[in-house]
């Protein structure tokens, strides 16, 4: 066994996997079956071969032994907005089911935009991941199809991609925002304003889709001063704000298709000096400072853990090589009315 002392010798970097075998007193192949988790062991002996790799701060070479196995076990994630809690819930549930069967995950934030969303996956090409989820703009289909093509795992996550079949995790965007239009239109008939997400990315269209056949429904015309066009951003909410609000007759109540628009139009009429509860809003999507402040806001709750778990699953599926196919999960986010 290494003393203390001698333990003490050896650089963090300089530590191999034979000095933690001597160490735990087991043979190079169980530390190994530990680190990749695979082959058995017993639970006592991969504790105490974990407890002895802590004690000596011992990081394995993960490039090393990616190259030596043909296998990174590493997953990327490329997401819209790394801010935005829904996202952050999503990625978290899926770190954490990754890490339990041994792969690592590695976060990059596209913010929105095309060409950093394809330098991002290229890194991550770069750094040989097996799997690929992607929250993505829309505009990469080609790279998308080169990933699968070359057999890297890929599932897209909330948002699909005009020609990627891969598996997917989305919700029934259309559904909810026809709900939601539905129950603003039975109040305020075309009083109503919509602020509207960019159209190249899925989820925009299919909530703009949903808002419009609902007002198709009750035969009502919705005038082009009653709609914006934002970019899911905080900015384009403010911006919205002050469109309404300065059209000869302002909205009494708002559609908004993402929430960080919807806090961005709040921050706008504080600007105005405007009461946060003279207008009605329903969010797509919740706000977490929302209790904090007099509102009258509705919203359509997303299940960032439910959809986390079911990308989790079907990533180590493919990782796995279970199940044929592609699959596709759809979720119904909830309206939770606070005023009828």
């Amino acid at each position: 066994m290494l003393t203390a002392k001698r333990i003490g010798e050896y650089s963090v970097s300089s530590i191999t996997i034979k000095d933690v075998a001597l160490a735990a007193g087991v043979s190079t192949a169980t530390v190994s079956r530990v680190l990749n988790r695979t082959g058995y062991v017993s639970n006592q002996v991969r504790l105490h071969v974990e407890q002895v790799m802590k004690g000596l701060n011992y990081q394995p070479n993960v490039l090393a032994r990616s190259l030596k196995q043909e296998k990174s076990r590493t997953v990327g994630i490329v997401l819209p907005d790394m801010t935005n809690p829904y996202f952050m819930g999503v990625a978290r549930i899926v770190q954490q089911r990754l890490l339990e069967k041994g792969y690592h995950l590695i976060y990059m934030d596209s913010v929105e935009d095309p060409e950093k969303e394809l330098e991002a996956i290229q890194l991550l090409q770069g750094m040989r991941i097996e799997a690929l989820i992607l929250a993505g703009t829309g505009q990469n289909a080609e790279i998308v199809k080169h990933l699968i093509h070359s057999g890297t795992a890929v599932v897209l996550l909330d948002r699909i991609i005009d020609g990627v079949h891969t598996d997917l995790v989305v919700e029934d965007n259309a559904g909810a925002a026809e709900e939601a239009m539905g129950y603003l239109l039975s109040k305020y008939g075309d009083r109503i304003g919509i602020i509207g997400g960019p159209q190249h990315i899925s989820t925009a269209r299919e909530r703009l889709e949903g808002a419009r056949k609902a007002v198709a429904l009750v035969g009502i015309q919705i005038s082009e001063t009653k709609f914006y066009a934002g970019d899911y951003s905080r900015a384009s909410g403010i911006q919205a704000c002050n469109f309404f609000m300065e059209t000869e007759e302002p909205p009494v109540a708002i559609f908004s298709s993402n929430n960080e628009m919807t806090y961005g139009f709040y921050l706008g009429m504080k600007e105005r000096g405007l009461d946060l509860d003279s207008v009605e809003v329903i969010s797509f999507g919740e706000l977490d400072a929302a209790p904090l402040f007099s509102h009258r806001l509705s919203i359509i709750y997303q299940n960032p853990a439910q959809i986390g778990e079911a990308v989790a699953e079907l990533t180590l599926k493919r990782l796995e090589r279970e199940g044929i196919g592609r699959e596709k999960r759809i979720f119904t986010p909830r309206l939770e009315k606070q005023f009828s």
